[in-house]
């Protein structure tokens, strides 16, 4: 009589839970109610068939309109991921794990507990926004935490949109006996203007510059600030708020030279970005020339602040002048950002000729154009009636498209979402 083969004994959940986590947790992903991981965004692939077309209408265009190289990725649906019991679920696994990987009773020859594991905890605790326990964690361990981890974990508190929690987590740097220094000081302040409390990073600005602090500010903290007035005012759609962010990104820069600080070329990109996005390009002409008299030498991201403004404007000569003047100056070299207003203004000004050759130039010095401006390029080709763009041009252009989206997809399962 024949016996059948004993079936393997199935592994323990003490096992297999913190395999499971530290796979997850590595990954940046969270967990639902029957700790499985949560996948990731449902997104096609290239290879994925398309659902078949109905015919078209009789009153509609006998043209029909070129088929999405890639497939649109959908946003990510933040209901369950972001539910209290997950991030709750979330922060014992992590705190399970991290009890686990080093109890000597389980792990006896594993090191103590270090600085690195607490680090990655915490930030996992930031992430799930399980903050009592981040903090109990904290005070429990408060031989290992350093300035550096905590500096960390204020920027992920910034970047959750945390930021009344991260300025608790500053003041509570002298309970664990951490002494904050200049770099901690200019992520708090990032994390402050990235949620919009201006008012409090300018507080800790003049409690930086007040005589004897202890950390004075550096031009790190001041190009910090003039780069967040000069995003967060021209993204509020407001003309007149837009200004005024503006006005005190000029005043801070001025403040800056007051100080003896030298404004590098990021403090004079965000400054003359603002500007020339509020209309004032006057001005932004007189930092150019202001950084060409200190020293400073501008490069293609200086450049192409004035070449998106004379397009958005329709002034494609001068657009095309500054990038003219950027290859010849040696500043820099024209890439797709560079080439693409230039494109996008010809072809709404009705001269698709140029813009033809200038796609013809941009590909054929090696820069790959965005998917919306080459759909953009062919329809306006044509509706005009123009010379259409070369048949190996084409083809080499969508087989990159391609390849940059198999690119994407193949990094996002490793990437932290961003919108939650």
């Amino acid at each position: 009589m024949s016996s059948s083969p004993p079936t393997p004994p199935s592994p323990s959940p003490s096992r297999l839970v913190p395999q499971l986590l530290s796979r997850s947790l590595l990954q940046h992903r969270r967990f639902d109610a029957t700790l499985r991981p949560v996948p990731d965004l449902p997104a096609a692939s290239p290879r994925t068939p398309s659902p078949p077309r109905s015919p078209p209408s009789r009153g509609s265009s006998s043209r029909a309109p070129h088929a999405r190289l890639c497939p649109q990725r959908p946003f990510p649906n933040s209901s369950s991921a972001s539910s209290p019991a997950n991030r709750r679920l979330s922060a014992a696994l992590t705190l399970a794990f991290l009890s686990w990987s080093h109890d000597p009773a389980v792990h006896p020859r594993n090191a103590p507990l270090s600085e690195a594991p607490l680090r990655a905890a915490a930030l996992a605790l930031v992430r799930a926004r399980a903050l009592p326990a981040l903090f109990r964690l904290l005070r429990a361990h408060a031989p290992l935490v350093s300035t550096a981890a905590l500096t960390d974990v204020i920027r992920a508190l910034g970047e959750e949109g945390l930021p009344r929690h991260a300025l608790a987590a500053f003041h509570r740097m002298r309970q664990l006996r951490c002494a904050p220094d200049a770099q901690c000081y200019n992520t708090l302040i990032s994390a402050l203007c990235r949620n919009g409390r201006f008012r409090d990073a300018r507080f800790l600005l003049d409690q930086m510059e007040r005589p004897g602090a202890r950390c004075s500010p550096d031009a790190y903290t001041y190009t910090v600030l003039i780069s967040w007035y000069c995003r967060i005012g021209v993204g509020t759609g407001c003309r007149k708020a837009a200004r005024r962010r503006i006005y005190e990104a000029g005043r801070l820069f001025r403040r800056m030279g007051e100080k003896g600080l030298q404004p590098d070329v990021v403090t004079y990109n965000c400054l003359i970005n603002g500007l020339c996005k509020t209309y004032r390009v006057e001005r932004a002409h007189e930092l150019f020339d202001e950084m060409l008299k200190k020293g400073c030498e501008p490069n293609r991201v200086t450049y192409n602040s004035f070449v998106r403004y004379y397009s958005v404007v329709n002034e494609v000569g001068k657009a095309v002048e500054w990038m003219r003047q950027m290859v010849a100056r040696e500043h820099g070299v024209a890439s797709s950002s560079t080439y693409t207003p230039v494109i996008h203004s010809l072809c709404e000004s009705g001269r698709v000729g140029e813009a033809r050759k200038f796609l013809i130039e941009m590909a054929e010095s090696g820069h790959l154009p965005r998917e919306h401006t080459y759909k953009l390029l062919k329809d306006a080709i044509e509706d005009a009636g123009e010379e259409s763009l070369p048949a190996e041009l084409c083809q080499s252009i969508e087989d990159g498209i391609k390849e940059r989206y198999r690119q994407v997809m193949r990094i996002k399962p490793i990437m932290r979402p961003v919108t939650r």
